[in-house]
């Protein structure tokens, strides 16, 4: 087990406020996702003072953002990367190094290998994928840290239950009356296993973690103590302003204390909250008779570029600048560039000025779970990737005819 660092007497500078965005739309040649450097390193400051008062392995989950360019930065706050297939394991493996942690509903039988040789931890969703495996994880000459996957059927009153890992239907994790029914039939079913892990947020709070550990431990806690690590999955808004990090630096201490056990984290979202937009450019605008607002048509696309937000309308997503329904004289809603009827947002900004064509649309906190997501759909042009950095612009990458074509055939 890792050592426990004495716990800090002050905040580090890292976990103070979030400092301000410096981004200047003008510099930024559309459509772009920008994530500014400042802020980026200011969430992995937060993440990284868990880290040390923890002892806590603090993984990056590359679901949520894998922009490869900038895990040099990213490295030098983390441990390594959580990943949930054989591309994304060789990506944390080639550019990231270090410990790379799996987990996926099932594993490819011909492409375990291959799991095996860029993996140091794999977490089987159920005990027959385990079995499925075990023979060959115990033959491998690399030492591999078992996992197994929990569903603690925890319900977190989710307004979009697509996104809740515990949903009565969810194919993720074994149950508990599963996993005591296994246990009962093979007692040496756990021989083998390191660690067990349980997932059961979507942008959750402390006060949600507390809540649902007790209920956890009721059904598992035995199980804990047996265990080398237990994984507490992501979804927690740790880099959030206002967030109890201090409480999650005594949670994740009490916990260890009590059964004797590392633990993992995996946030993901956290990582880029608030720490990069999606800018646009206003292509035209359209008025309709008897329709309370005008559209502005911009040069992404909603469809292949911010799909969840039409999937959850609930989601939000700030425009920078705007305000409510009503708030603002001038109201908009916005379409994109495709021929696709349904490639728009249904929700009403209101701006002070009226828009013009070429003014620039930021799309606030627009990396986390979208620039992994996007698509080449109907051709449109993908927004390149750029870093802000001291007040200037960097392209990562840029997308040409060449990529679209590659995907094509």
């Amino acid at each position: 087990m890792k050592a426990r660092p004495a716990f800090a007497r002050s905040k580090p500078a890292s976990a103070r406020r979030r400092p301000a965005s410096t981004l200047d739309a003008r510099k930024i040649k559309t459509p772009a996702f920008v994530i500014e450097e400042s802020l980026l390193r200011h969430n992995l400051g937060i993440l990284k003072w868990v880290q040390r008062e923890t002892g806590a392995t603090v993984l990056h989950a590359l679901k949520a953002w894998a922009t490869w360019p900038l895990f040099p930065i990213v490295k030098k706050y983390l441990d390594g990367t959580e990943v949930s297939s054989l591309n994304e394991a060789r990506l944390g493996r080639e550019e990231f190094g270090q410990e790379v942690h799996i987990y996926a509903p099932a594993y490819k039988l011909e492409e375990f290998d291959a799991v095996l040789k860029n993996c140091s931890h794999i977490i089987f969703n159920s005990f027959s994928e385990w079995r499925k495996s075990k023979n060959k994880v115990q033959k491998s000459k690399k030492k591999i840290s078992v996992g197994l996957r929990i569903n603690p059927e925890i319900t977190t009153n989710e307004k979009h239950d697509v996104w809740n890992p515990c949903a009565p239907d969810s194919r993720l994790g074994t149950r508990v009356g599963e996993f005591e029914r296994e246990i009962k039939r093979t007692p040496k079913a756990l021989e083998g296993i390191d660690g067990l892990h349980f997932h059961i947020f979507f942008e959750r709070d402390l006060r949600d973690l507390r809540s649902a550990l007790p209920r956890i431990e009721k059904h598992f806690g035995r199980y804990f103590k047996k265990m080398k690590w237990v994984n507490f999955g992501g979804g927690q808004r740790i880099t959030d302003d206002g967030y109890d990090v201090e409480g999650l630096i005594k949670t994740i201490n009490d916990f260890k204390k009590k059964y004797g056990v590392e633990v993992h984290l995996e946030p993901g979202a956290a990582i880029v909250w608030h720490a990069g937009t999606l800018v646009a450019s206003v292509l035209d605008i359209i008025e309709r008779v008897n329709v309370p607002y005008k559209v502005a048509i911009l040069d992404i696309s909603f469809e292949a570029h911010l799909a969840d937000f039409i999937l959850s309308p609930e989601l939000e997503l700030r425009v920078r600048g705007t305000g409510l329904k009503g708030q603002y004289k001038y109201a908009y809603k916005f379409g994109g560039s495709t021929c696709l009827a349904g490639d728009a947002i249904d929700r009403v900004y209101t701006f002070r000025k009226p828009l013009q064509v070429g003014d620039k649309i930021i799309f606030e906190d627009a990396i986390h779970y979208t620039l992994v997501k996007t698509t080449m759909f109907n051709g449109v042009q993908h927004p390149s990737i750029v870093l802000w950095k001291n007040k200037r612009p960097k392209i990562l990458r840029t997308f040409t005819y060449a990529d679209f074509k590659a995907r094509m055939g």
